[in-house]
Formats: structure tokens, sequence, C-alpha cells
């Protein structure tokens, strides 16, 4: 129990700061430090943990992609790509609001960590013209990258969901395929209802430009898809690729005077401090094994089975902001309840949709962090937004549980 307190007031420590309007990069920090004195380890112990998660190879990958997604999106608005896609797709769709729902989603069949940046320039490109606030850009561009969460075989969180489980990826898919819809149904809901109306006219002579154009703006993104799902490249080379290819294409437009300030303008450190934070974070969490202990608490507690399947991945979620580690902590503790005689799938996805809702709110979460910083956007006004649409999921999936149980 002294355990969980303490973590508990790790977490009181970073809701107070980000109340307080400190930058994320610090508070994470900080909330290290704090974590390390309150489990008692030395200074010189910290600090050997602090450098083990900076040269962590994981810590190093995530650094990499986050910088080539930075410059990827530079040279995209560089060579007038981003311009291109936003306007041949409006030459083709009449409601903007579509379009700008597509890109995260499209995009968001990519498997990679804090891929929501690489969306938000086309998503703020859109917003920009229809007058949105950076709060709106946000909620969209986080809300549609996350709507496959639930049945994406790529992912790597599923792909470990269904090996704990013991069953088929198509089991788990078929029997959470309704969440996704549900979250694809609330974010259109949203838009129509919050957005204005901007319905633009299609002149049916230049859709074969604007397709011709279209392709033009996408095919970075089709080759990275192409590479991550056909050739099963890794997301770091699929990127180092696509970067070259850009440039080698665009050679003119690309002199090395604009990629330093490209690399200057559009790289963000603090984002970049944040990855070793995080990563500092987890290895402070694991050292302390206070994560281990919220089973047991509630097993003490004696909470009904379903408040225990939703709220120990939603806590560690929450505190983790990984769909992979929450998962990998989480369902082997709920083995025992999940499996009896057989798999009950609907049970899985109760704490499937715990890990999702928590790891959605974290203040760790990657994607997150990088759409609220890209579009200076109030992390308040986010989570005012983004709260009852959560809220509806979970009210899906215990209805779900409830109905097949």
């Amino acid at each position: 129990m002294v355990e969980i307190i303490k973590l508990l007031i790790v977490i009181g420590f970073i809701i107070l700061l980000i109340i307080k309007k400190w930058k994320l990069e610090y508070i994470i920090l900080l909330a290290s430090l704090l974590m390390g004195m309150l489990f008692n380890l030395s200074p010189l112990q910290i600090g050997k943990y602090f450098f083990l998660s900076l040269i962590d190879p994981t810590t190093l990958r995530l650094m990499g992609i986050i910088i080539l997604v930075y410059i990827l999106s530079g040279f995209l608005n560089k060579v007038g790509s981003l311009d291109n896609l936003v306007d041949s797709l409006r030459g083709i769709v009449k409601d903007y609001r579509f379009t700008l729902a597509f890109i995260p989603a499209f995009l968001g069949l990519i498997p990679m960590p804090a891929g929501a940046i690489f969306s938000a320039p086309m998503v703020k490109e859109i917003g920009n013209r229809a007058g949105l606030t950076p709060e709106e850009d946000a909620f969209v561009n986080y809300w549609f990258r996350h709507i496959w969460e639930f049945i994406w075989p790529l992912f790597s969180a599923m792909i470990l969901f269904a090996g704990l489980l013991k069953v088929e990826i198509r089991e788990v898919i078929l029997v959470q395929f309704p969440l996704t819809i549900t979250a694809i149904l609330i974010g259109f809901v949203w838009e129509y209802k919050n957005l204005k109306r901007d319905i633009a006219v299609i002149n049916k002579k230049d859709i074969l430009i604007n397709l011709k154009n279209l392709l033009y703006g996408i095919w970075p993104i089709l080759l990275i898809i192409i590479l991550v799902l056909g050739a099963k490249l890794d997301i770091l080379i699929s990127l180092v690729i696509t970067v070259l290819s850009i440039y080698l294409l665009n050679a003119n437009k690309l002199k090395i005077t604009e990629i330093k300030e490209i690399i200057k303008k559009n790289i963000d450190w603090g984002v970049i401090t944040l990855i070793v934070g995080i990563m500092f974070f987890q290895r402070m969490l694991q050292v302390s094994g206070g994560v281990e202990m919220i089973p047991a608490m509630f097993a003490k507690l004696k909470i009904p089975v379903f408040m225990v399947l939703f709220s120990i991945p939603f806590f560690i979620g929450v505190l983790t902001g990984l769909n992979f580690a929450t998962l990998g902590i989480s369902i082997p503790v709920l083995i025992p309840i999940i499996v009896q005689g057989e798999v009950n799938l609907y049970y899985a996805m109760l704490a499937f949709t715990g890990n999702f809702v928590g790891v959605m709110i974290s203040p760790m979460h990657l994607c997150l962090v990088v759409t609220k910083n890209y579009f200076k956007a109030n992390m308040g006004r986010i989570y005012k937004i983004l709260i009852p649409p959560l809220i509806i999921i979970i009210l899906v999936a215990l209805m779900l549980v409830i109905i097949n149980t």
C-alpha cells in the first residue's frame, strides 16, 4: 500500500505542474527524480538509470524517428507536397471536414511512435483555411489518428494482445470492430456538430488534374506504407529512404542552406527531450516495482470484476502512455479473470478499452504531446473535447460486455 501512495504522490505532482503550465519535458524529468527519491534510490543510482535510459536503443530509435518525421514534414512543405495534397483533396471532396479526418486516419495505418506529428502539418493547413482553433485541430488530428487501435493487425500492441490471450488476431478484430466503428462515428458527429460547414464547388473537368496532384502530394506517404507494410521494413529505415527520395527528386528546391533552415525551424527539441524523460520515467517505474503492486491492491479491496478489468490497464496506461507496455504489464495479471476454461474475448476487450482510454489521456503519450506542441494548443481545452468521446467508448464497451456475457 505504501508503494501505491508513493505512485499517487508522483501522479499528483505531475498533474499539479501541468496545471501550473510547466513544460512537459521538465515535468517528466522532475517526476522521475521524485520517484527515485520516494523509492529510496541514491543520486548515483538515479544518474545511472538516467544514463541507461539515454543510451537505450529504444530511446535512440524514437529520437531518430521523430527527427526524421520533422525533417520529412519540412521537406513536404518546402516542395509543395502539402499544398498539393490539400488543394487536390479540396478539389475532389466537397466537405473539408471529411478531408480533415481522412488525413490522420489514413496516416494512422502506419505503425510509428508519435505518428500524429506526421499528419499534423496537413491538418493545420486545412484548419488554417477553415479558421479552426488550435484545440479543434489538435483533437481531429489526435482522435482520427487512433481510431484503428482496436483492430489494426500490424500494431505491435495488437500482436502482443492476441499472443498473450493465445488467440488469432482476427478473433480479437471481430470482437473489437464495433469500437472502431464507434470511434469513427464519434469523430464525424463531433466534426459535423462543432466545425462550421464549408462546402466547396467541385469542377468535374478538374477531377483528373486533382487526382494527379493528389498522387503527387501523397506519394511519400504511400511509399512509407508500402515499405513498412508491404516490404516489412523498419519505420526508421522507411523514413530514411523516403526523405532521401524526396531530396533526390527535388534537389533543386532543397539546397544545403535550405535543409539547415528546415532542421533549425522544424525540429522541436522539447519533444526530443521529452522522449528521454518518458524513457527515464518508465525505467524508474520498473525499478521501483510500484506498478506491480496495483493488481494486489485491487484484489485486497474486493473491487468488482468489470472495474478490475478496466481499471488496472487504465491506471497503467495513464502512467506509461504506451499501449504495448500497458498490455504487457496488465494482461498477464488479468489472465485468470479473462481465461476461465476458455478465453472471454469480451472481458479482454474491456481490458483493452481501459488501456486505450488510459493511454489516450496520458501526459506520457507521445502523440498527445507532439500534437499539443505542434498546434500550440491548451492541454486543458484538449481534455475538455477529448474526455466525452472517451466516455462514450467506455459505455459502448461495457454494453457489449454485458450483452455478450
